[in-house]
């Protein structure tokens, strides 16, 4: 998905048809993270919960929080030599207020959500059935979809920072979003894979590239398209993906392993490489044909990858991605 997602955008909007087709297809991997972890869910005491969930989610959040304050420091001081240091701060504060992300380390956002999602679950299913939570919660999102594109919100003015913030923010919406995926998984654990669930799934994945809904999940959005089918064709794909390697794929797979085993360094490595090229060494490409963009941001990316692999393979600073 950063390939045919994260990428063409980063580059310029690299669209050909086959890159469409796949992230068409991969709609639903935003959704799989949440849904996979409701599957391998154990009820243990909160505490001990969010004890661990804050060494494995949190740690790695905040890490790569300051990570993304400190490349957004070294771009914009280098490209604006004058800038102050006030007004960068401010400009700061409007982004996360905002947008709930620094943009340098965007893709972190989604490790705070899956604690509060893994939290909330644990707490609330013990007396609340699952699948009521699984549609209290993805009514919930829909509803905080209307609130934000009525621009209902609050206007906040501290010293010389005015700016409207969306109420309720992003992080409210796609943290219920998550909740409702985590508590399905945790319900289909084993459900998901008998035959007649899988064939209405498969209707619905199938449907998807006819009358296309897709969402943005950390905004919360489906981008003009039908925000509710987005959310079922995002939980069908989870279920069509995990019984297509439960029932067909059930072999090892040494590539799809290794980047199984290593997607958290994936994930949250290749935003800040991406941004970094595109933000500072990015002028000699600016011109060139957008085909060519994109394989040289490609290149560059799966470098960086394959080193973070082995640089986060060091027991002393491993903890910093949740190891």
């Amino acid at each position: 998905m950063i390939y045919s997602c994260h990428i063409p955008n980063m580059c310029g909007g690299f669209y050909p048809a086959i890159i469409n087709i796949i992230s068409t297809t991969l709609s639903f991997f935003m959704s799989w993270f949440f849904f996979k972890g409701g599957m391998m869910h154990k009820d243990i005491p909160t505490l001990e919960l969010c004890k661990k969930s804050f060494k494995r989610l949190l740690l790695p959040f905040f890490v790569f929080i300051l990570i993304g304050l400190l490349l957004d420091a070294i771009i914009k001081f280098t490209k604006e030599p004058g800038l102050l240091f006030l007004t960068f701060a401010k400009g700061e504060m409007v982004t996360i207020l905002t947008t709930s992300i620094i943009w340098p380390t965007a893709a972190s956002w989604f490790l705070l959500s899956l604690f509060v999602a893994r939290i909330s679950f644990n707490v609330l299913h013990q007396k609340v059935h699952a699948l009521l939570l699984v549609v209290f919660f993805a009514c919930a999102a829909y509803a905080i979809h209307l609130f934000n594109c009525r621009a209902w919100g609050i206007d906040i003015h501290i010293s010389s920072l005015n700016t409207h913030i969306l109420f309720p923010t992003f992080y409210v919406g796609n943290m219920c979003h998550g909740i409702s995926l985590y508590s399905l998984g945790n319900y289909l654990k084993v459900k998901q894979f008998n035959n007649k669930i899988f064939i209405i799934a498969a209707f619905f994945f199938i449907l998807k590239y006819f009358i296309y809904a897709g969402i943005d999940f950390r905004a919360n959005t489906p981008s003009g398209t039908n925000f509710m089918l987005a959310v079922v064709y995002g939980m069908s794909g989870c279920i069509v993906v995990n019984n297509i390697f439960y029932k067909i794929a059930n072999i090892e797979i040494p590539f799809v392993s290794y980047i199984g085993r290593n997607s958290m360094v994936y994930y949250l490595v290749h935003f800040p490489v991406m941004f970094t090229t595109t933000s500072l060494f990015w002028t000699p490409f600016e011109n060139k044909e957008l085909w060519v963009r994109f394989v040289v941001l490609s290149l560059v990316v799966t470098l960086f990858l394959f080193l973070a692999d082995y640089i986060f393979r060091v027991k002393k600073i491993r903890f910093l991605i949740g190891g």
